[in-house]
């Protein structure tokens, strides 16, 4: 009698589900699992909120320091550039050949890792410069540079404009200026390389020629990205769709995790809610009479009276 190689797996499995169910149906797991779902809502909002001030207190100093008169909309971009910059150059010597370990770092991985070490060197100062950007309120797109054939060997910033999208590089402090002085975008860059490849500072790598760029990878997670690209497409056009940024929007990681977390924690209390009413559903039908149908109550009163009755 042959046996599929499945079938070793199924008994596992089984035990797996029944042991997920039962704990599930006990009111002690029940509890165990509110009370830790509460205090990892508790430490995301908290790490959030730390992360939001961090970020505000930034862009504060740039909305500061920036001119009132004059093209204040430019000079917010610079001064935003440069504190990128100085703030990760200011660090990523002491951890540019050092790897961190651990939850926060490895699998988390907010923002607050980035600004404090700037060990996902240009990824760290794109995330920064990004943030600073969102928190000033201006539209801003992670651009994932063209390198040697893939994408992803660069990261940089490109930030919308009354005039357009402007390219911003933190790792290089790097704005790029057309012919005519205006702030240049990254089609407008690699559009004419060798014009704005003298604007490049001397410790420039020439390997990052903007030879294309991507703004999401929808090719990451098959199906489910090209699905969701199709979505889009339908609403907001074709070409907006391809130059859409989500990780613009995944980077306060902290406050997904709370949504998520809280998504899980109402489930939870919706579970033990329905588990509470249906095992005391003729104590609800008596007292709460409005709640139910006619026939519920009558159901009810007619079993209490053949239980009088025995």
């Amino acid at each position: 009698m042959f046996t599929s190689k499945s079938e070793p797996l199924k008994l596992p499995r089984k035990i797996f589900v029944a042991f997920i169910r039962k704990a599930l149906q006990s009111r002690y797991s029940l509890f165990f699992l509110n009370g830790f779902l509460l205090a990892c809502l508790l430490y995301f909002y908290m790490e959030d909120s730390y992360e939001r001030q961090l970020i505000k207190a930034m862009a504060d100093y740039v909305s500061d320091k920036a001119q009132i008169t004059g093209n204040r909309e430019e000079d917010l971009l610079l001064k935003s550039l440069h504190l990128t910059n100085y703030l990760g150059k200011s660090r990523s010597f002491i951890f540019n050949d050092k790897e961190l370990h651990g939850l926060k770092s490895s699998f988390i991985h907010p923002v607050t890792v980035d600004l404090q070490t700037a060990s996902n060197a240009c990824g760290s100062y794109a995330y920064i410069l990004s943030r600073i950007l969102s928190e000033l309120n201006i539209t801003n797109r992670i651009a994932q540079m063209k390198v040697n054939g893939k994408y992803g060997g660069h990261i940089l910033v490109e930030a919308k404009t009354s005039k357009g999208w402007v390219v911003l590089d933190g790792s290089y402090n790097l704005l790029f200026r057309k012919p005519d002085g205006a702030m240049a975008s990254f089609a407008d860059v690699m559009a004419n390389w060798d014009f704005y490849k003298k604007q490049v500072p001397a410790d420039y790598n020439f390997m990052y020629s903007y030879q294309g760029v991507q703004y999401t990878n929808w090719n990451k997670i098959p199906v489910l990205m090209p699905m969701i690209k199709n979505i889009l497409s339908v609403f907001i056009g074709k070409e907006e769709a391809e130059n859409y940024s989500f990780r613009t929007y995944l980077l306060r990681k902290y406050n997904l995790l709370f949504k998520a977390t809280a998504i899980i924690y109402l489930t939870l209390v919706i579970m033990m809610v329905r588990r509470y009413f249906n095992r005391n559903r003729r104590l609800f039908t008596i007292y709460f009479p409005v709640l139910f149908h006619e026939k519920d109550i009558s159901s009810v009163i007619a079993g209490k009276s053949a239980t009088n009755r025995i």
